[in-house]
């Protein structure tokens, strides 16, 4: 069960991580992709996804984990996390993997357009805590 610790350290992450979206600027690059991780981030925190998930950004992926505080690329060995995120050759996706996207090719993936960007994500985060959480039912509808 969480505490109300993390689940209050959760919620102020997905609110970092909309600041740090809101902080690119608005140009021919990045208006797009600010509006499609808003909507997506927004809808998430709506579905009450926030309580259960730490939210964290590396560059301009947006990663997902269960992990109570920040730094997932000190933990060994390294847990699942699921990034929602931009192909340099355009088009969004989400994954899944153990480690930073960056560095290291995801073990599953996903393209998502903005129709169904939050349910495939919240698919891939019921598996996240499956995985991670195997005593606790996931704790939202799918």
């Amino acid at each position: 069960m969480l505490t109300t610790a993390v689940v209050e350290d959760n919620k102020a992450s997905w609110v970092h991580v909309l600041h740090f979206v809101d902080e690119f600027p608005d140009n021919e690059i990045w208006t797009a992709w600010k509006a499609f991780m808003r909507l997506v981030i927004e809808a998430c925190i709506e579905a009450g996804l926030d309580r259960y998930f730490r939210a964290g950004q590396s560059v301009q992926h947006i990663i997902f984990s269960t992990c109570e505080r920040h730094g997932l690329e000190q933990l060994s060995p390294a847990p699942p996390r699921v990034t929602l995120g931009r192909h340099k050759s355009a088009g969004m996706f989400v994954a899944w993997s153990h480690n930073n996207l960056w560095f290291h090719d995801p073990e599953r993936e996903d393209a998502v357009t903005s129709d169904n960007a939050v349910s495939v994500l919240k698919s891939y985060l019921a598996d996240l805590w499956r995985e991670t959480r195997p005593m606790d039912p996931v704790p939202f509808d799918v």
